[in-house]
């Protein structure tokens, strides 16, 4: 029955069978229990997540682009009355996010691999706390391609409470200064808190560093940027 499974994995995310595969597809099998890839039966957990996808009914968080899976880790372990879905779309990194959360033998996460952009086709009204976007592709010269910006707040107003905050860290200072502008400009949301020095600020000791944030730091003096955007309405 996995033999099966895997043979025919490939259907999940391309239209045509190919020559050769990633070979960290496969593996995304390997762990039901903290990777989920096809998505009928994602969307078949939208407004429900908390009760039938962690079976417990415990307040759920959201990060968008999961990278190698670190930082969600660390919050699921930090937090263990939280309940976290992780999005990732390369293999290679869902699968070693997946390898470290069962490790620590964490029941409130789970890594799914769909797109930002797909968030209202699986995730119910109101149904998530919070969102965390760490480092996200700052698209120089194609900014409309950023994942956060004005119409990615038409989604999250679909699937946030009201009094549910947006977490945003960048190394690049016109996302950030572009995303402060922008957001003044939001009706239902207003900017809580805002430093272009997060390691020095006073959130700093609370701050659970990224992969890349960790490299980052380790090669470079450039200030991190952090932005808290909460719902108000």
């Amino acid at each position: 029955m996995q033999k099966k499974v895997e043979e025919n994995m490939w259907r999940h995310f391309f239209k045509n069978p190919r020559t050769n595969y990633n070979p960290y597809m496969k593996r995304l099998a390997d762990y039901p229990d903290y990777i989920m890839y096809d998505k009928e039966i994602i969307n078949l957990h939208k407004g429900e997540w908390s009760k039938k996808g962690l079976n417990n009914l415990n307040p759920l968080y959201l990060e968008i682009g999961s990278g190698s899976g670190s930082f969600a880790v660390e919050m699921a372990k930090k937090y263990p009355e939280r309940n976290y879905l992780a999005l990732e779309l390369r293999f290679k990194r869902l699968v070693l996010s997946a390898v470290k959360a069962q490790k620590s033998e964490l029941k409130n996460l789970l890594f799914l691999r769909r797109r930002a952009e797909e968030i209202i086709e699986f995730i119910g009204n109101n149904e998530i706390e919070g969102v965390y976007i760490n480092f996200p592709d700052p698209w120089e010269g194609n900014e409309k391609n950023r994942v956060l910006q004005p119409r990615f707040f038409e989604l999250l107003d679909k699937v946030m409470k009201k009094g549910g905050v947006l977490f945003f860290k960048t190394d690049h200072d016109r996302y950030y200064n572009d995303v402060l502008e922008f957001s003044k400009q939001l009706e239902n949301y207003e900017i809580i808190y805002h430093t272009d020095d997060l390691h020095n600020s006073i959130k700093a000791e609370d701050n659970i560093k990224t992969e890349f944030e960790n490299l980052f730091i380790n090669k470079h003096s450039k200030n991190i940027n952090y932005i808290e955007i909460k719902k108000i309405k």
